[in-house]
């Protein structure tokens, strides 16, 4: 080699230049766990993806070159220095490897397996994030999966992680010491640099290794924080309302009962009555229930959901329209009903109980006051708020009607059963094992909760006011089970995570045969949350002076009590103003057509009729008009 290029090489990369690749071993490290656990998504990334791949893969690189290299020059010192010099190497041997490599060792491999394992997707960018806004659950979620020997398997999954970056470390440092080779130290500048300005993709398709995408979250996180951020979203905040002036009540005002369960598809609950569809719970106290068409939530997540259901707006609705439109509760009050909230769910949970606390709610009762919460994602027992609804009910002056919505919460992962009541067996509440037996784990948990809905329902029959009452029954949104390789919700818009089951029952003589009939007339139709909430008004008897509020061109649902006119269509998202997740979904909906593309992805159209799977992709122009319904309403989908 020439003496000006060995001179180059030597500035560049220290005496032995290939010592320099036992700083990059934790790089290489995460490419074969990668291999491991995706290879055949790996295989078939597009050329762009490949090179994102490779791009992050060298920010990975340059991300352990730098502190390893410090590292290596401290371990001379520290072994072969009597006095203070020696007492410092060790100390800062100690913080790099203590504060650095070990905490990284444990989420960027086996944190990442596990998740990847769970999720069929590595933490990144919003998940860190999230899991730091979130993070009074992660007990609960690591507890979900697989028990409190989960902490204890991570940190042992890193220790020789750590030890093996070590001896890499020690290795190189003889070579290194005396040196500054200056591509370790300028390749970490420009990996943080990536990093901090996120120029590293660790979203959609993932084209980075593991180590990456959670580096880049880490790195997204402090950005957030020191730029003023926080951890904060817009979220759940105090609502402003607009005042609501009295409403002339209608003539007929029925009790209205709404009971919102947790993460229940449609198809572990029959909408339809028997003998079309039989239920054991449901068959026993509702066998007159009408299914409220083919319903769907339009949004993968509670929060959201829960949002379009309570105010009527769609998905892409401003937050200022978010937080000031009336709710449903409040327009029941403006007609005379007095109102209840009595939920299982902890309000507690990311702020969700801010929403509502400036609802027009007379009676409010949460997890909080219920007790015996557990768990913050499975709340209080189902039972509990079951018993306080009924006794809200019995409490109502005869001559006036009320509005109460019952949410349940225990149906949310990890999935509360009763050892006593376990009909689908065999079942697990391992979300890493047998897949089989942890869907039968989450169907033991649904019956149970039919059980205590069932309950309630037999009680509200037996009362004189049963004859005037009208029941709403739906879920938030459904959950998925590895059909499209995820689990729970609030990663797709796919029919598992929005399909929800439905349906109405009234007492003979809260609605008129008119209002049923034309129920009748959604039957095999779609509809969806904005529906159910413009019904809910109609119901009330708002409907009319619903139309003169603020925002009210934006309420776009139908009410179900009249006839389904021309053919409807409706956005879907995961994120709204007041929830942002992981690598959000849009969509448009009509009928057997369903919209959807993101921020990484383009837009792509499923025919639910010829391929009720969602496996086949056709291009966006199949689904006709929904695509420039969606483009106005998300203009940031990947064009």
């Amino acid at each position: 080699m020439r003496p000006g290029l060995e001179r180059g090489v030597r500035v560049l990369l220290g005496a032995r230049p290939t010592h320099v690749l036992y700083l990059v071993a934790p790089t290489l490290l995460a490419i074969a766990l990668d291999l491991a656990l995706r290879a055949r998504a790996l295989l078939i990334y597009p050329p762009l993806e490949v090179l994102n791949y490779f791009g992050s893969s060298l920010a990975s690189a340059g991300f352990w070159a730098g502190p390893l290299w410090l590292a290596s020059y401290l371990f001379a010192p520290a072994r072969g220095v009597a006095g203070g010099r020696r007492t410092a190497a060790r100390a800062g041997l100690g913080l790099v490897f203590g504060l650095l490599v070990l905490p990284f060792a444990v989420f960027c491999y086996g944190g990442q397996a596990l998740y990847f394992r769970v999720f069929g997707a590595y933490m990144a960018r919003d998940t860190v994030r999230l899991g730091i806004a979130l993070r009074g659950t992660l007990h609960d979620w690591l507890v979900a999966w697989g028990g409190s020997w989960v902490f204890v398997a991570l940190v042992l999954s890193g220790l020789p992680v750590a030890l093996a970056i070590a001896w890499c470390v020690r290795r190189a440092a003889a070579s290194l010491a005396g040196t500054v080779p200056v591509l370790p130290v300028v390749g970490f500048a420009i990996a943080a640099t990536c990093f901090f300005t996120d120029f590293v993709e660790s979203r959609s398709l993932q084209a980075a290794p593991p180590d990456t995408c959670f580096i880049h979250g880490v790195f997204h996180a402090v950005r957030d924080g020191l730029g003023g951020k926080g951890w904060a979203r817009h979220g759940f905040t105090l609502r402003r309302p607009t005042p609501i002036p009295a409403i002339p009540p209608p003539a007929h005002r029925p009790n209205v009962l709404v009971v919102l369960t947790e993460s229940v598809r449609a198809d572990v609950v029959c909408s339809d009555p028997p003998p079309g569809c039989k239920d054991p719970w449901l068959d026993a106290v509702v066998p007159d229930r009408v299914p409220l068409g083919t319903l769907v939530s339009q949004s993968s997540g509670t929060f959201s959901a829960c949002m379009m259901l309570w105010t009527g707006m769609p998905p892409d609705v401003p937050l200022a329209a978010a937080h000031e439109t009336p709710v449903i509760w409040e327009l029941a009050r403006a007609t005379g009903y007095r109102t209840a909230y009595i939920t299982s769910q902890n309000l507690r949970y990311d702020d969700f109980g801010a929403f509502v606390e400036r609802a027009g709610i007379d009676v409010e009762v949460s997890a909080l006051e219920l007790g015996d919460t557990k768990n913050a994602q499975v709340g209080a027992p189902d039972e509990l708020a079951a018993a306080r609804l009924v006794d809200f009910v019995e409490k109502v002056p005869a001559e006036q009607p009320y509005f109460a919505v019952l949410h349940f919460s225990n149906t949310h992962s990890p999935y509360r059963v009763d050892p006593a009541l376990l009909p689908f067996t065999p079942q697990s509440d391992d979300a890493t094992g047998d897949i089989n037996a942890f869907w039968n784990h989450y169907r033991d948990s649904v019956a149970m909760q039919e059980r205590t809905l069932q309950g309630v329902l037999r009680t509200l029959r037996g009362l004189p006011s049963w004859d005037d009452t009208v029941v709403v029954y739906l879920s938030d949104h459904g959950e998925a089970f590895r059909e499209h390789g995820r689990l729970y919700h609030l990663n797709t818009l796919y029919e598992e995570e929005v399909r929800i089951p439905g349906w109405l029952v009234a007492g003979k003589r809260a609605l008129g045969s008119d209002a049923l009939r034309a129920l009748g007339t959604y039957a095999g139709h779609r509809t969806y949350s904005q529906d159910i909430s413009a019904t809910l008004v109609d119901l009330v008897g708002a409907r009319d002076a619903r139309r003169t509020l603020p925002f009210a061109n934006l309420a776009t649902g139908r009410s179900l009590l009249r006839p389904m006119g021309p053919p409807h269509a409706s956005l879907l998202a995961t994120e709204t103003a007041v929830w942002e997740p992981n690598d959000a979904q849009f969509g448009a909906m009509s009928d057997d057509r369903l919209l959807v593309g993101s921020a990484a992805s383009r837009w792509r159209c499923f025919d639910l009729a010829a391929d009720p799977g969602e496996k086949r992709a056709l291009d966006a122009d199949a689904c006709g008009p929904l695509r420039a319904m969606a483009e106005r309403a998300f203009p940031g989908v990947k064009r």
